[in-house]
């Protein structure tokens, strides 16, 4: 793989990663990564955030410290702090990646190396699960809550894309003033809800940021196009 491009990664960001995933760890008990899963790429400024709902896979797939599962398939592009600028969204071949290139590419008019710099992904629970109801989904947003604050705190997102993720949960947990843009939009023959927009006012920080849920990437990517949502968010003034 050739090295990837962007700007680099301060020694500032990295310190600040692992001393979350420390203190995560504390917090949690979990110490081996192929239990939970906190990022993607560097943590640092960038206009876009994408949380989705808790790591997949089975953590026993999943090889401590390593760039692939036990059946060969990407684990990570880094099995550091992505020192280098590595970016799992990039260079992670994922069927949810590839679902979200159908998203995030338009919306950076074409220019797919601009995710490596402009989009932080993580999730709203940390504790990985091969299904969502192979963990205590409740108890393991609260224990992850206040880590993610931190890092929307130094993303400082101009828009956050909930991805099969209830907005109006987002905006009590992480927000205090939420203003809706746009009510929600289901596809009834798969029961999604394929679109929902919302300004909300993040805790911490106070500012703004546009909210806007679509559908899981994974297997709904489809949606995006069929319901245009890329015109829909640059309607509402992203970028």
């Amino acid at each position: 793989m050739p090295p990837p491009t962007g700007s680099p990664v301060t020694g500032a960001q990295v310190a600040f990663m692992k001393d979350l995933e420390h203190r995560y760890q504390e917090v949690s008990g979990l110490q081996d990564r192929s239990a939970y899963k906190i990022f993607y790429g560097p943590v640092r400024p960038a206009p876009v955030m994408v949380l989705g709902i808790n790591p997949g896979g089975d953590p026993a797939d999943v090889v401590a410290d390593s760039l692939h599962r036990r059946n060969g398939l990407d684990s990570a592009a880094s099995i550091g702090f992505y020192e280098h600028a590595e970016c799992d969204l990039l260079d992670c071949n994922w069927p949810e990646n590839r679902g979200l290139m159908k998203l995030l590419v338009p919306l950076f008019s074409g220019d797919q190396e601009m995710i490596r710099t402009s989009v932080v992904k993580t999730n709203l629970a940390f504790r990985r699960s091969k299904k969502k109801t192979g963990i205590d989904f409740e108890n393991a947003k609260r224990e992850a809550a206040p880590f993610l604050l931190e890092i929307m705190g130094v993303v400082q997102p101009k828009l956050i894309l909930l991805t099969s993720v209830d907005l109006a949960g987002f905006g009590m947990t992480f927000g205090t003033a939420i203003t809706s843009l746009a009510t929600p939009l289901r596809d009834d023959r798969v029961g999604q809800v394929v679109f929902e927009a919302a300004t909300v006012a993040l805790k911490g920080t106070g500012a703004k940021a546009l909210v806007v849920r679509v559908a899981h990437a994974s297997q709904f990517s489809w949606t995006y196009e069929k319901y245009d949502i890329v015109t829909r968010i640059q309607n509402l003034g992203f970028p």
